[in-house]
């Protein structure tokens, strides 16, 4: 069978996008010891001035800004972390956090989660009820 041949310049290339054993919160990156391993991934968006809920993640996640510019708010704090198109970075898992765009354009990005099966990969706090 015949190969086409490949130049230097034609090759693909991998380039490192990041390189992370600890989240942005601080916390040592850990994988889930279960008999069941599950990889979730998703594509949010999130619309010019919205914000998302509050949350935790019970497992890893790993996180790819697709476009836009993402913005990562603590709640204990208030301090934020902003990560522009092709940032990628591992997602705060204990501490309270939400998803913020603060631009003018919509924000897209990938999360991966490395979890188990039948685990959430994202908890929000629990809703007040009027009483």
């Amino acid at each position: 069978m015949n190969q086409p041949s490949t130049t230097t310049q034609e090759r693909a290339q991998l380039s490192l996008v990041s390189n992370d054993s600890s989240s942005i919160a601080g916390e040592p990156l850990a994988y889930p010891s279960t008999p069941d391993p599950e990889i979730s991934s998703y594509i949010l968006p999130i619309a010019p001035g919205a914000v998302t809920e509050w949350m935790v993640h019970p497992v890893p996640g790993y996180l790819y800004v697709l476009e836009g510019t993402l913005t990562v708010e603590f709640a204990d704090d208030g301090s934020r972390q902003s990560f522009e198109a092709g940032q990628a970075f591992l997602q705060a898992r204990s501490k309270w956090h939400r998803g913020r765009n603060d631009g003018n354009t919509p924000v897209r990005f990938l999360a991966v989660f490395c979890g188990a099966k039948d685990v959430p990969t994202v908890l929000h706090p629990p809703q007040a009820t009027d009483g």
